[in-house]
Parts: C-alpha cells; structure tokens; sequence
C-alpha cells in the first residue's frame, strides 16, 4: 500500500522542527533505496524483456530520447506489431540512425563478398509510451499509487498555488506515456489525468521540483535531476502525511543504480529543496487558515 497512514509521520506544530523532520526522511529514503530489490518474478521479467527488445547503441537511445524524452523501450513498427501492440493514433515516429553498407569489390569491378560501412541512414521506431495492445512482461515491474487521501488532495492545491505564484500552468491530461513532465520550454506541468489521487499528488510534487529548480539548469545530468525531483517530492509528501515510499525507493533506485551514493551525493540539495518547498507549503497553509478563521477583535 502505497499511503500507510499509520506509518507515515504527518506534521503538527508540536512535532520535530521542519530542518529535523527533513533530515530523518532523506535518512529513510537512503536506506529504502539502498536495501530496495526486485522480487525474483519482477528481475525475470525485466529480464524477459530485455531478450524481446531490439539492441540498439547508446547513442542510438539518447538520440531517441531527445525527442521522446519519456522513452523506456523503443522498437520499429514491425516489431511492436509481432509483440501484439498497435502505434496509437497520431504518435509521431522517432527517428534513429542505422549503418548502411556496400557490397565491396575489388580492382576488376567484381564482388568481394563483403560488405563496408558507407555512412547511415535514419529509420523511425517507436517507444513503448506510444504503443497500446497485448501486456508485456514489463507490466509487471511496473507500480502505480493508488487511493485517495486527504492528504493527497491538501498536498495537490497548495503545489498548484505555487505554480500559478510562479506562472507555471498545470494541465491535466494527455502526458504523452509518462505519469508527467515539466516542459522548460513552456515552462508547464502536465500531469497525467489516468493516475490515482494520491499518485497525481506525487507526480505534480515531482515535476513542480523539476520547474522551480532546473528551469534554467543545464549541467546538471538526467539521473541527478531526478534523483532530486523524486527524493524532494517522497520528502515532501511524507512530511504532510503522504507516504510515497513504494514508488520512491523504486524510482530513486533505477537513477541511481549505477551510483549507490548518489543521495550521499545529492543530499543536502534535497534537504535544502525539501525545506523550501514545505516551508512555502506551511505559509500558504496558515494564509489559508488565517482566511478560513479570521480573528475577531
């Protein structure tokens, strides 16, 4: 269960101060993310998945990334079809490069039978986000949050408040496969209108991370920034009574996979970005108050 109300630590005034309450939760997330494993079924069938998917280069995913940013496997047309899954309606395809090669031959004009590189050409493939159709083994690695808890919905109107102070539309809606983006160069959150409340509450938290501190940012990398988004929005969340963790130590585990000190790393970035954002959330949550009970002389 994703909200485990008893387990989660929600804030009063009469609790550990917000500096205090910060730090023990970037404490719990090193520890979830370090100890966090895959089952043995889901391993298998992350797995399974890897051996249906086509081997493409680094490069190759990167460039697809740059325009489907969401991107977790792509496949051509062909492929995605043999799997079972259709292309959904006016998916624009993505577009990577493939070696094209010559047959060889020799002084007399005759073929050698081999073959050498004489440049690439670019095909167009597709990403799992844009396809629809038969399950996959991947669908069993994957982890929504669901319920609806006050606490979602509390968190929910105060990011949106914070949002619209720094001119930052929300839309929810079609997020293009993902649970939701920040796009720097409209400066806006979409968030997907299929998730839960509480996984809503979780993705806008994120993504309004990714808007107020790597709006400009262009040296930081992909794995950073998400490791901060995520670890600052499981913070968050948990600090006014939402507890995240299922989601959070999964996701904060495959950015960091490759780096397993990376909260080390990251973590006063988080604990500094955490305590702004809640104490931007608390001042609202006492303007709101003051404005619901006005004191009477």
């Amino acid at each position: 269960m994703a909200n485990r109300q008893g387990k989660s630590k929600r804030w009063s005034k009469g609790g550990p101060g917000v500096e205090e309450r910060v730090k023990e939760l970037v404490s719990v997330l090193d520890e979830g993310v370090r100890n966090f494993k895959y089952s043995p079924e889901e391993f298998k069938a992350l797995l399974e998945m890897k051996a249906l998917m086509p081997n493409y280069s680094f490069k190759n995913i990167m460039v697809a990334k740059t325009q489907f940013p969401n991107a977790s496997y792509i496949a051509s047309f062909k492929r995605w079809n043999e799997l079972g899954r259709n292309i959904k309606l006016g998916s624009k395809a993505i577009r990577i490069f493939k070696p094209k090669f010559i047959k060889v031959k020799d002084e007399h004009g005759n073929e050698t039978g081999e073959t050498q590189l004489s440049g690439f050409i670019t095909v167009p493939v597709f990403a799992l986000e844009q396809t629809e159709g038969d399950s996959l083994p991947i669908d069993k690695v994957i982890i929504k949050l669901e319920g609806d808890s006050e606490a979602a919905r509390e968190i929910i109107e105060y990011a949106e408040q914070i949002a619209e102070e720094d001119n930052c539309p929300i839309t929810y809606g079609d997020a293009q496969g993902a649970n939701g983006y920040y796009s720097r160069a409209n400066h806006e959150i979409v968030v997907s209108d299929t998730l839960s409340v509480n996984h809503k509450c979780k993705t806008l938290v994120h993504e309004l991370v990714h808007s107020k501190v790597h709006r400009y940012d262009t040296k930081s990398s992909t794995s950073e920034k998400e490791v901060v988004a995520e670890g600052t929005a499981f913070i968050v969340c948990s600090f006014f009574g939402l507890d995240t963790s299922d989601y959070s130590f999964r996701y904060v585990n495959s950015w960091s996979k490759h780096d397993p000190d990376s909260l080390l790393n990251y973590g006063s970035m988080i604990c500094d970005i955490s305590g702004r954002i809640i104490n931007e959330f608390r001042s609202l949550m006492e303007a709101n108050k003051e404005e619901k009970n006005p004191q009477t002389a």
